[in-house]
């Protein structure tokens, strides 16, 4: 019965996001919703579509996968989604670093039908799920990386939240923890490379766009990738969550320093699309998506 109802409610949430007169009423119903869905044990998983007709596999008690299925994107990332399909060719090379599970790589493919995505994900939970939703969709231009990104390759300790509590938000699995949420979290090793080695030994000959959301290790992922980017010059795209660089022992203005050394200009990603250039780091606020362009 929760699952006829789970599709019958989607149908309904959906349709009324679409109309003005009805969004605000509907946004207020898929926040009960979420947290409704969430609470029924065992967890619904629930093959959905979204962005035309993408299949994807959902858990209604994954923070990330509900916002999926109920709204047919993750909040925040709507802007992000807008001008990838804007830069994307058809022939294009897509990096996405921190796939999850897929909802980029899965829209990048497509896009780039006659091109190649290269997907980073090195948590076992997510990269079966990753793997799951690109073969129930039969992209053949994915490469699929079990691995993290980073500065130098090796092994390290990927902290994922705990599976407790109404909404799991295991998208924030980090390397980057505190001792005092250890405790409630579990753990697991990890592979890394550095993205420059990746390049050089799959002899990839151009990079259109680089995504990247590893929840604070993005500076040190970009910096395993400094070669790469000098010599295609890439668009990329940079989640910078301040709580998450602080954690990893950096500052917002290492983050422009970093892109200022390149020759990029960073500017915020709207969820429109529209983009407002950073003079200044105090210009950041607590979480956004940032463009990052070569001049």
């Amino acid at each position: 019965m929760s699952r006829m109802w789970a599709r019958l409610l989607q149908t309904l949430v959906r349709s009324a996001l679409k109309t003005a007169a009805l969004k605000y009423w509907a946004w207020r119903l898929v926040l009960k919703l979420r947290n409704s869905f969430a609470q029924v044990t065992p967890p619904l998983e629930l093959e959905t579509t979204f962005d035309d007709n993408i299949r994807i596999i959902t858990s209604l008690s994954d923070h990330i996968e509900s916002q999926v299925f109920w709204q047919g994107f993750q909040e925040a990332d709507e802007g992000v989604i807008v001008l990838l399909k804007r830069h994307l060719p058809v022939d294009g090379v897509f990096i996405d670093v921190g796939a999850n599970i897929g909802t980029f790589t899965l829209v990048a493919a497509r896009l780039a039908s006659r091109g190649q995505v290269h997907a980073f994900e090195p948590s076992a939970h997510h990269f079966f799920r990753l793997a799951r939703n690109v073969e129930l969709n039969h992209f053949e231009n994915i490469v699929l990386n079990r691995k993290g990104l980073y500065d130098q390759p090796g092994e390290a300790i990927l902290f994922l939240p705990s599976q407790a509590g109404e909404m799991n938000n295991s998208g924030a699995a980090s390397l980057y923890t505190s001792r005092a949420e250890e405790p409630r979290q579990v753990s697991e090793a990890v592979s890394l490379v550095r993205l420059d080695d990746y390049v050089r030994d799959q002899r990839i000959q151009r990079i259109n766009i680089i995504k990247i959301d590893i929840e604070g290790a993005e500076i040190k992922a970009l910096e395993g990738a400094r070669e790469s980017i000098t010599r295609f010059r890439p668009l990329v795209f940079m989640e910078l969550d301040l709580d998450n660089l602080a954690r990893a022992g950096c500052s917002p203005d290492d983050v422009l320093e970093l892109w200022k050394t390149l020759n990029y200009e960073v500017s915020i990603i709207l969820v429109t699309g529209k983009t407002i250039p950073v003079k200044s780091s105090k210009e950041f606020g607590p979480h956004q998506n940032l463009e990052c362009r070569p001049f």
